[in-house]
Order: C-alpha cells, then sequence, then structure tokens
C-alpha cells in the first residue's frame, strides 16, 4: 500500500524533537524598533553569539581551522555534510532555530515595558539553549533598535510546551529544560483510528511574511500542494540534518502526499507583505517579502493533519529564523 501508516511516521520522526521558549523582556531605557522586528532581533543576537561561540576570536569565519567544530557555522550556516546524501549542491541546509518577534506594530517602548517574543531550537540545537539565553542577555546590555540606544533585561523564560518557568530574573538561575515537542505531540494512535478515513476543512491565518518558492518562482497564492511540498520538505530536512540517529532504512513517501494533494480545494485570502533588510554580515541587501492572511484548504484527509500542526511549530518557507513563515491553526473542522 503507498504512503506512509502512522507507525512509520513515529518511526521515522522518533528522534525529532523541538523545543519552543517564550521571552520576556523588560525595557531598561525607551526603545525604538521597526514594524517587524524578526530582522532586528536576528541581527543583533547573530553579531553576539558569533561572539560568545568563536573559540578562535580571529574574527574571520572563512580563514578560521575550527570551521569544522564550530557551533556558530552549524547554527548560522548550517552547511551540509561534505557525505550528506541530501542537499549536498547547497550551500546551507534549514537553520535549527526559528526566533518569533512581537507580532504588535509599536514602535516606541517606554522604559520599564514589557515586550516578549519567543525562540523555536530544533534537534540537537536545544542543548545550545543556555548559550542562546545568555546571547540575548548580552544584547540587552549592548542595546537593539535605532542606533542601539534600547537596553533591556530578561526577566522571565517560559517553556511553551508545559509552562514551566527556566528563568526568573529575580533568583538569577536558569533551570534545565526537561521538556520539549516530539512527533508524538503531532500525531495519535487513538484519533487516527477514529478519523483516518474522514476529511477536514482546515483553515490557517498566516501571521507572518510568507515567502514560499515552486519551480524556482515567488509563489503568491499558494494551492495545498505547495503548501505540502514546502512543509514536507522542511520537516524532513530539519529531521534529517538536526535530529535523526537511525530509521532502519524508512523513508517519508513524498509521492504519496504530493499526489494526493493535487486535487484538494482551497479558498485564499491573502496580500503580499513587501520587506526588505540589510545584512552585515553578508553585505547585501535581503528580500524578506511574502504574504499574509487567510487560507482554507477543503476535504483535507486526516493524515495530512500532523504536517499541518507540525508546520504550525516550526514555520514554513525562507526566511523563518527571522519568524517568517509563521501560520497558525485556526480551526479544522
Amino acid at each position: 500500500m503507498p504512503g506512509n501508516n502512522l507507525s512509520d511516521i513515529q518511526k521515522i520522526f522518533k528522534d525529532f524533537k523541538a523545543a519552543k521558549f517564550n521571552f520576556e523582556i523588560k525595557a531598561e531605557t525607551d526603545v525604538v524598533l521597526p514594524d517587524y522586528k524578526g530582522s532586528t532581533l536576528r541581527g543583533v543576537f547573530g553579531h553576539i553569539f558569533k561572539d560568545v561561540m568563536c573559540i578562535s576570536h580571529s574574527g574571520e569565519c572563512g580563514e578560521c581551522s575550527f570551521d569544522k567544530v564550530c557551533m556558530f557555522k552549524k547554527i548560522f550556516d548550517s552547511p551540509p555534510p561534505s557525505d550528506s546524501t541530501k542537499l549536498r549542491n547547497y550551500s546551507a541546509v534549514p537553520h535549527p532555530y526559528v526566533i518569533e518577534p512581537p507580532l504588535d506594530q509599536k514602535n516606541f517602548y517606554k522604559k520599564n515595558e514589557i515586550i516578549e517574543f519567543s525562540l523555536i531550537l530544533i534537534g540537537k540545537a536545544i542543548s545550545l539553549f543556555p548559550y542562546f539565553a545568555y546571547s540575548f542577555g548580552l544584547a540587552g546590555k549592548e542595546g537593539i533598535g535605532r542606533q542601539k540606544k534600547g537596553k533591556f533585561i530578561i526577566t522571565k523564560i517560559i517553556n511553551d510546551k508545559d509552562k514551566q518557568v527556566l528563568y526568573y530574573y529575580k533568583n538569577d538561575e536558569l533551570k534545565s529544560l526537561n521538556n520539549y515537542y516530539s512527533i508524538n505531540d503531532f500525531t495519535s494512535t487513538d484519533a487516527y483510528d477514529a478519523y483516518k478515513d474522514e476529511r477536514f476543512l482546515v483553515n490557517l491565518k498566516f501571521i507572518t511574511p510568507t515567502r514560499i518558492m515552486f519551480n524556482e518562482k515567488l509563489v503568491s497564492e499558494p494551492e495545498f500542494h505547495i503548501y505540502v511540498r514546502n512543509a514536507l520538505r522542511r520537516i524532513s530536512n530539519l529531521n534529517f540534518f538536526h535530529c535523526i540517529n537511525d530509521v532502519g532504512g524508512l523513508e517519508l513517501d513524498f509521492n504519496y502526499y504530493i499526489e494526493k494533494s493535487l486535487d484538494i480545494s482551497s479558498k485564499k485570502s491573502l496580500k503580499w507583505y513587501s520587506l526588505d533588510r540589510y545584512s552585515n554580515r553578508q553585505k547585501t541587501h535581503m528580500k524578506l517579502s511574502g504574504f499574509i492572511g487567510d487560507i482554507s484548504f477543503e476535504n483535507v484527509p486526516y493524515e495530512y493533519l500532523w504536517i499541518i500542526k507540525l508546520g504550525e511549530l516550526i514555520h514554513i518557507g525562507k526566511n523563518t529564523t527571522f519568524g517568517h513563515g509563521k501560520y497558525s491553526v485556526v480551526s479544522i473542522i
């Protein structure tokens, strides 16, 4: 029988894990930020994370003799291993982290005001969470926003999975993470047995710019099969490069999911969000535009729901490290 049954999915992704950390920071001075804050948080974090993780202190990654073991390179550049069977011709694989910025349109935060954002780490990157937290703490001392004048302190970090407070500034202690998301949070044997032959209306809201490519072209209004291709590719690559140990020869049946998705219709209410940024590290302008808005997929088989729910956590499309490709599952009926 074509396709993967539930047992196959759970075996293929048995090593998959993701953790979401919800940060609360308090402005120590007035803070001025742009409308979309993902690039600001990602930019200041990347600069400091490099200093924290660098073991050569040469400042020039291209000339460093430690590039094979450099954790900054593994997180920010994520090159495929030289013997990789996937994405060998790519300079980088999907990065194992996502920064979800504040979604409000505020530009000015007064001193003592609370600002919230989230950090998602995937697979082996979860073990580096203390370094991420430390880097964000240093970013607050260095300053963010206009002319880096906005200072802040981290007041609280909460594990999204179980709501455990991992850090509270009055205690100044970072607790160990003991709970994270796994494939079992997105699949259920009981639900599969009950609903495996049913179809659903799935309503999604794309919250941050979502930049999807299909046939080497940007897509402004994706059909379900395009969404599925992108979501499965991201899920599979994150699992392969950042999580997996051994699946005993099992492989995800991409063709089955794609072919079955071609007849699923959709209704869309989308608009294009224009955005770009200048990368100091790459010395170039980056196009970050993408679509936002609502999509409804009709008559979706139950076997796709784990993809949709997992994609909600890890985002889809390009530039996810800036928080792009974030959507919420509004309803499944």
